[in-house]
Order: C-alpha cells, then structure tokens, then sequence
C-alpha cells in the first residue's frame, strides 16, 4: 500500500466524508496558516479529474491490448470519477458515491444532465456485464462496446470538466 502523506490523509478524510460531516481543526506547529473549505473542495474535485484521466489513458492501453473487457470497466471508472468530482463540488462535500445514486445527484443547473445521467447509468451496466458476466467468452465480441465507450467516456468526462471550470467548481 502507497505510503499517506499528512496532506493526502487530510484530502482523503475530507474526500469521503458526507457534506453535513465536515469538521477541520488544523493547527500547524510554529505559524498560522488558513485553508479556506471551498479551496480543499477544489483540490479534491481536481485530483478526482486527475484520476478519472488516469482511468482514460489505462482504456486506452487496454484498448490497445485487445483487452475490451477491462477497457470497458476503466471508461467507466474515467465517468464515475468525473461524475464524482462534479457532483462534490456542487453539492458542497457530499459525492453520492453510490454507483446507482451518483447520476441522479449530477448538478440540477447542468443543461446536459438528463443526458449525461443516462450515459453514466448505461455505462454502468455496461461495465457490469463485462465484469461479471462469463459470457459472451471471447473479448472480440467486446470490441465494438469497447470502442463505442471509449469515444464517449472521453467526451463524458471533458464535459465534466467544462462544467466545473464554468461554474467555479475547480
């Protein structure tokens, strides 16, 4: 297991806790230094893009590999982190991690929510047949599904992206 750093420890507490649970006390040794909330909010939305962009690329080289099934399981995880940072940051700490209630909870003011809330659930399912189902066996019967979610799971999450740079989220 990586090794936490103080900072990441923080980040991480603050990441997976619900809105209404928030409490910081932080006192450094030697100086006072304020952290606004909102600004650890940013940073937490900010490296859930980096992961979900780390997702990206890892389909990519799955997709290269012929490996369409874990290509389709990390497209989605690219959306869900994506969805995650978006939904945080609007919602004021609280993620609605929940893999059937994260698209539900995507920003109501979001003009492409109803869109980008059934791309994110159809992608889940998707992702569940190809983790879980043993059929069909062989990974070319993926491809096409592989490629088609790779094509959208891009545009999902630079949607994301946009929106939260418009909004002030990150």
């Amino acid at each position: 297991m990586p090794t936490v750093s103080p900072t990441d420890a923080l980040l991480l507490a603050l990441s997976t806790s619900k809105a209404n649970d928030v409490q910081l006390v932080v006192l450094p040794k030697g100086r006072h230094a304020t952290v606004q909330l909102t600004d650890l909010l940013r940073q937490v939305a900010s490296d859930r893009f980096r992961l979900a962009a780390h997702h990206l690329r890892a389909a990519d080289l799955l997709l290269v590999a012929a490996a369409y099934r874990g290509c389709i399981s990390r497209n989605y995880y690219a959306m869900y982190h994506a969805a995650r940072a978006v939904v945080f940051a609007s919602h004021g700490g609280d993620d609605f991690e929940q893999h059937s209630v994260l698209p539900r909870n995507l920003p109501a003011s979001w003009t492409e929510r109803a869109a980008r809330e059934v791309e994110l659930t159809d992608a889940r399912l998707l992702r569940n047949q190809a983790d879980y189902d043993s059929y069909p066996q062989s990974e070319t019967e993926w491809e096409a599904d592989a490629r088609r979610l790779g094509a959208t799971a891009a545009e999902f999450v630079q949607a994301c992206e946009d929106y939260a740079l418009g909004n002030g989220l990150i």
